[in-house]
């Protein structure tokens, strides 16, 4: 939810070509996590798309900053259907580094 707030919440002001892009996938990324949050879409299918999503944006600093994030998160999210962690450790790291991108985008 962090994320997803961080992302409604930290756009340019609207106008731009890049406003409407940015809104449209804030829109689909608010949709796509619900669905990972209900288990209907695998954590690292989300992250994946995200990072397509967002390589398709105009270049900005805010696009750079939700790449890095994206990288680090679908990481997270394969290691953890890799079984590799447990769902409480994923979740800890998945709020971790919301909360980080969070604050970087203030």
């Amino acid at each position: 939810m962090v994320l997803m707030f961080a992302l409604a919440g930290c756009s340019t002001p609207q106008g731009g070509p890049e406003d409407s892009t940015l809104d449209a996938f804030t829109r689909w990324h608010e949709s796509a996590r619900a669905q990972a949050h209900a288990g209907v879409l695998r954590w690292s299918d989300l992250y994946k798309e995200s990072f397509d999503r967002l390589t398709a944006l105009p270049p900005s600093l805010q696009q750079d900053t939700r790449l890095e994030n994206t990288v680090l998160l679908l990481s997270t999210a394969r290691k953890y259907e890799a079984n590799e962690m447990s769902a409480q450790q994923f979740a800890r790291e998945r709020d971790h580094i919301e909360t980080q991108l969070e604050a970087r985008l203030r």
